[in-house]
């Protein structure tokens, strides 16, 4: 058993599908990732270090096989994007 096929064997013990499968798992990692982070940070979580460590959860993913290539660049592109309407707005625009 590799870690490339665990989606497999938990959408077949579940009864989902592979890529439902990858997505759920590849959640969960995210999570596992940024979850010690914001609870030992509760009181003022920096937004630049949560990104860090979803993009790091995301890496992670993506070397294991799970999630294509495509979606995290359509998150970073998204990220840039929101990053970049939010500091025209309060930029002074």
């Amino acid at each position: 058993m590799s870690l490339e096929d665990i989606p497999s064997y938990f959408a077949d013990a579940v009864g989902i599908n592979v890529t439902t499968a990858e997505s759920i798992l590849s959640i969960i990692i995210i999570i596992a990732i940024l979850f010690p982070y914001l609870v030992l940070a509760r009181k003022n979580p920096s937004p630049t270090i949560s990104l860090i460590l979803v993009f790091l959860g995301e890496c992670v993913i993506l070397g294991l096989g799970w999630m294509p290539f495509w979606i995290m660049i359509m998150t970073i592109c998204a990220t840039a994007l929101s990053i970049a309407w939010l500091g025209g707005k309060l930029g002074g625009d």
